[in-house]
């Protein structure tokens, strides 16, 4: 069985250790902004998709099947039905949200399944850009893991090739000096 060099071992735990990081790194992606992250009958839910083209409005509890005005601020965006869970969806293009900024109010106003009036309020939720430093954080790493590597192997070749300078014992050489 053959054993390898503590340089060696080192140089491949650094590798491995670059790779995992990176991996991690890259498996654990953020998720798109979002108004509400969790959907439940008190949420209105607002999601970038389609690129941070399309303005996803999700809101939940109306009257099944009823009409449901869907606004920007006091301007109307549009009108909406809700499905048979009192769900509704509308997915309104980035043009007619272009003039409400990140922030900007999304109104939701319809009926409940009393009833009654029910308003859900949210605001437009930021879109995430398309490439930032933690995108090329990974990249980084690895180069600099690549870098540590190829540095080590200069290191170890050079010291090969230049002699190593005999250690002698403390007061050797005094004692024993040609004379």
């Amino acid at each position: 069985m053959r054993t390898f060099s503590l340089p060696t071992r080192l140089a491949v735990a650094l590798v491995v250790m670059a790779l995992g990081l990176w991996g991690a790194l890259f498996v654990t992606r953020p998720a798109a902004a979002g108004a509400a992250t969790r959907t439940g009958t008190d949420k209105l839910a607002l999601t970038w998709v389609d690129g941070g083209r399309q303005l996803q409005v999700d809101g939940f509890a109306y009257r099944p099947k009823a009409v449901v005005d869907v606004r920007l601020g006091d301007s109307p965006l549009q009108q909406a039905r809700s499905d048979e869970s009192g769900r509704v969806q509308v997915t309104v293009p980035q043009e007619l949200v272009a003039a409400g900024q990140s922030g900007a109010s999304i109104i939701v106003a319809g009926r409940s399944v009393s009833g009654a009036s029910r308003v859900l309020i949210s605001a437009v939720p930021p879109r995430a850009a398309a490439r930032g430093p933690v995108d090329a954080l990974p990249w980084s790493i690895a180069a600099l893991a690549i870098a540590g590597i190829a540095l080590g192997a200069l290191h170890r070749v050079r010291s090969r090739r230049t002699p190593a300078p005999s250690v002698a014992p403390a007061g050797y050489l005094s004692r024993h000096r040609a004379a």
